[in-house]
């Protein structure tokens, strides 16, 4: 290879649960220095539980509870304050490790010293505020890194992952992005970490967040936007499995995946992956592998375009909390293309999936997310012409390929709100 020609380069994403801890945070700093002959990218989740945390400060801080908003931020930084002070070595190094999160505590506070913010806004808020968990975590990340010897730069993941407006769910303006980050292509750093989850406007320079989840997708993006060789994602469970291990005691590793199917099981629901992973890394030919931090020598799953593709493997998934909206027809006429097009709209307006639908003569039935703060506005838009009715907490379970009696035994007990079924898939709400 000549001098002129840039080194491969591969992608790492970790997750919350594997720097939750300081343990964690060594754990990933010894999978990156056995790498260290790689050119890598890190891309990290904010520690933990964080993310959810900081939902809860802003929802305290929309419904007028500033104490409360102000407590559970206070815990937060308190949670990453014991994570530095366990990873500080001595107090130079925990000066050193306070000093890059300090300012973004700063932010976060200041906020909080805000009024509260009027309702519609909700959406723009959770994005400055939520988004903030990555970049304190990469922040702590990157910093140890060096401290320790594993040299590499701090990127701000705002400077190069261009989206719109769509607050929480902001679309990616894939011309503008792909120019900036292959700027890194010529980038002489060996290592560099990153932040997931979190994007800029191009036009009001607003954080933005990519959905709940997205730090897959933020690290795909880096990955077919500097043509990498591979993206591993670092995950607690050895690698895809054909059933949540936690709620189903009899799920298997699936130890190779064509993108089709990837992208089948992601798009109903499997957490393993964020759905839209797969397809930025499937345009590429980029190969990637999930595997397991705790067990970093398992050769975990490999998704990739030369994989056999099975026409019946079987796997469950369940993706809850969800809730079942239910739209009828004011005035018994048919339910027709103008109610159609006014749910979609209003679906695409606040950046809602549908997750199941089903239509009859006078209503229509669509599964989403259980999320007050999306859920009623959309329930606020439909119901002047709608008639509008909902129940949250619920279930939706995708079975593919199982045998009636599986079927049978897992669903015993379970009330059925909705089913829909084809020749190779089930999909059930389930109450």
């Amino acid at each position: 290879m000549s001098s002129a020609e840039p080194q491969s380069i591969n992608i790492y994403k970790f997750g919350g649960t594997s720097v939750c801890d300081a343990s964690g945070v060594r754990n990933v700093a010894g999978i990156v220095e056995r790498n260290a002959r790689e050119r890598l990218v890190l891309v990290v989740s904010a520690m933990g539980k964080s993310t959810n945390r900081l939902e809860e400060v802003v929802r305290c801080w929309f419904d007028g509870k500033r104490p409360e908003a102000v407590e559970q931020a206070g815990m937060l930084r308190d949670y990453h304050h014991e994570i530095i002070k366990e990873l500080a070595e001595h107090p130079a190094m925990k000066r050193k490790l306070l000093a890059g999160v300090e300012p973004l505590f700063a932010r976060l506070f200041g906020h909080l010293d805000e009024a509260a913010p009027a309702r519609e806004t909700y959406n723009r808020m959770y994005d400055q505020v939520v988004g903030l968990g990555e970049l304190i975590s990469s922040r702590i990340l990157s910093d140890y890194l060096n401290l320790t010897g594993i040299e590499n730069r701090w990127l701000d993941a705002r400077d190069w992952v261009v989206t719109n407006n769509t607050y929480r769910d902001a679309r990616v303006d894939w011309a503008a992005t792909r120019t900036a980050i292959s700027q890194l292509n010529s980038c002489p750093d060996m290592r560099m970490v990153v932040q997931g989850f979190v994007g800029r406007d191009a036009v009001s320079g607003d954080s933005t967040t990519l959905g709940r989840e997205g730090s897959d997708y933020t690290a795909a993006i880096f990955a077919h936007c500097l043509g990498a060789d591979e993206l591993t994602i670092w995950k607690d469970v050895p690698g895809v499995m054909d059933a949540d291990p936690r709620r189903f005691p009899f799920a298997r590793l699936i130890s190779e995946l064509p993108y089709e199917e990837a992208v089948e099981m992601t798009y109903y629901g499997a957490s393993v992956i964020h759905p839209k992973t797969i397809k930025p890394l499937q345009n590429m030919g980029i190969k990637l592998r999930v595997r397991s931090f705790i067990r970093p020598e398992l050769p975990g799953t490999l998704i990739h375009g030369a994989a056999e593709k099975s026409k019946s493997r079987p796997y469950i998934i369940v993706k809850r909390p969800q809730a079942l909206i239910t739209v009828r027809t004011r005035d018994f006429s048919f339910f027709a293309e103008e109610h159609l097009s006014l749910i979609y709209t209003e679906l695409y307006r606040l950046g809602i999936k549908a997750h199941l639908m089903q239509q009859t003569a006078l209503s229509f039935r669509f599964c989403v997310d259980d999320d007050p703060y999306k859920v009623q506005p959309l329930l606020h838009a439909l119901s002047p012409i709608l008639e509008t009715e909902w129940e949250g907490g619920l279930d939706l379970w995708t079975l593919r390929h199982q045998s009636d009696r599986t079927e049978k035994g897992l669903l015993s007990g379970r009330k059925i709100l909705v089913e829909q079924r084809s020749p190779q898939l089930v999909q059930l709400v389930l109450k």
